[in-house]
């Protein structure tokens, strides 16, 4: 098996000696940074040479994974009775088949079992967000009591406004030491800020291809006037309310703006929360940290996103695979990986009080399956003057359009070609937030480039 070298693959392979002893197989593990996966992969598929019987692949590269006929689907695997796990029935244990199936699955067939269901969400500084000096000077300023969290983009840009701050200024009662801030951002040119940026566009109800799914083809719309103004406001929070050099920031910087007290807030992968509110050796702000939605502007969302382990169809050993893929799967050693820094999809894992009881996880839950988590009978909704749950604010405020309190995942193109068009969108955010165009001039000239590059949107 190959996937890049993280916490949950480092934690699999640490379990992996519990199913070598169980079935007899010895499984070998290749971590390498995701570049090199990607890379010897693609290799090893191409080449047909069977390196590899398993490996870890975002749900975005599906669609080209099937187009190269490079894996296989698990379909085959689960008409196989002689190699079914008695204890395994994914249908049965994911918290979502919406989400099992829309992000595993290609054009009506399953192709892997799930890995990691993150998503991006608001991280919030709730220690400070709820002081008593800084919630009178909030009412102040703009007039209406201070929300922790912040439940709409307008509440997101006046409190990233509000907690930027100058070396000498008071914060929650402490002279500051340094200059902090009140949001930080991605802004390099990277996919890092394409996916920051993502979960503006869609909140303000736009999109950049009008299709029925991310598999289909249809009319690009990423200069729509729903586009520009996530992207206004987008530039404003980067450019006035972030640290310095964040035009330079990717994921890793917007992570350790967060772990030494930086920035008061971020939208950033649920998977680098344990980073924050777990592991004491990376983060200054564990207890500090907590976990809501993406703000709302027009549509209460979520943004849709999943590592999954897949068999390529070059396996010299796909059966071995498979029963592998099924004991990841068990809750105990799902539990484990959440532990660790994963998020399941697994319903019975969140039963296991080393995963409820992580600060983010009810949270996260709610995004994933559209209701609270419920652990011993109670929901397990965040108080006020604690860093866990899932917040209150956020579970009833209801999307705009559809009137729900559930976040509607937004889709991802993720058609073949669909690597032309986030390079073309990396490159022309990077410039817009570098002050090369406004908004709306560089979507504009990025939406009549995705067309030339693609014959196949209009």
């Amino acid at each position: 098996m190959i996937g890049e070298a993280l916490n949950p693959l480092a934690s699999l392979d640490k379990q992996k000696a519990l199913f070598e002893k169980e079935t007899g197989i010895k499984v070998t593990i290749e971590q390498r940074a995701f570049d090199q996966v990607l890379e010897k992969t693609t290799a090893d598929f191409a080449g047909k040479t069977g390196i590899y019987d398993l490996f870890l692949n975002p749900h975005v590269q599906l669609a080209t994974l099937v187009t190269n006929r490079w894996v296989r689907p698990i379909d085959e695997f689960l008409r196989d009775h002689k190699l079914n796990d008695p204890q395994f029935n994914l249908e049965r244990d994911v918290i979502s088949k919406g989400w099992l199936h829309s992000t595993l699955g290609y054009k009506g067939q399953l192709y892997g079992v799930p890995f990691s269901a993150h998503t991006i969400y608001l991280n919030w500084r709730w220690d400070v967000f709820e002081h008593p000096e800084e919630i009178k000077a909030f009412r102040a300023k703009y007039g209406y009591d201070l929300p922790s969290p912040p439940v709409t983009m307008s509440q997101l840009r006046d409190t990233a406004e509000f907690f930027t701050r100058k070396k000498g200024q008071k914060l929650a009662g402490a002279t500051l030491a340094h200059d902090i801030y009140g949001i930080t951002l991605s802004g390099k040119r990277h996919v890092s800020t394409l996916w920051n940026w993502y979960n503006f566009l869609y909140a303000f109800n736009g999109t950049v291809v009008d299709a029925p799914t991310g598999d289909d083809y249809g009319k690009v719309v990423v200069n729509s006037d729903a586009a520009m103004a996530s992207l206004e406001l987008y530039k404003e929070l980067i450019t006035k309310f972030a640290p310095p050099g964040s035009l330079t920031y990717t994921w890793d910087e917007q992570l350790a703006a967060l772990q030494t007290g930086l920035a008061m807030s971020a939208l950033l992968w649920a998977d680098a929360s344990y980073a924050i509110s777990v592991d004491p050796t990376q983060s200054k702000v564990i207890g500090k940290m907590a976990y809501s939605g993406t703000p709302i502007q027009r549509r209460k969302i979520s943004n849709l996103h999943q590592w999954g382990m897949f068999i390529p169809a070059s396996s010299k050993h796909p059966a071995a695979a498979w029963l592998f893929l099924q004991w990841t799967q068990r809750p105990e050693i799902q539990a484990k990986l959440m532990s660790t820094g994963s998020i399941s999809l697994s319903e019975r894992s969140y039963q296991v009080s080393d995963v409820y009881k992580i600060d983010y996880a009810p949270t996260h839950y709610f995004i994933l399956a559209g209701r609270p988590l419920v652990v011993q009978g109670r929901p397990a909704l965040r108080k006020r003057g604690s860093a866990w749950g899932l917040p209150p604010e956020y579970l009833s405020a209801k999307d705009p359009v559809t009137g729900k309190t559930t976040a509607e995942p937004f889709k991802l193109e993720r058609f073949p070609e669909y690597i032309r068009m986030q390079d073309i969108l990396q490159r022309y955010l990077s410039d817009i937030l570098a002050g090369r165009y406004s908004p709306r001039e560089g979507l504009n000239q990025a939406a009549n480039e995705i067309r030339k590059a693609i014959p196949k949107l209009k």
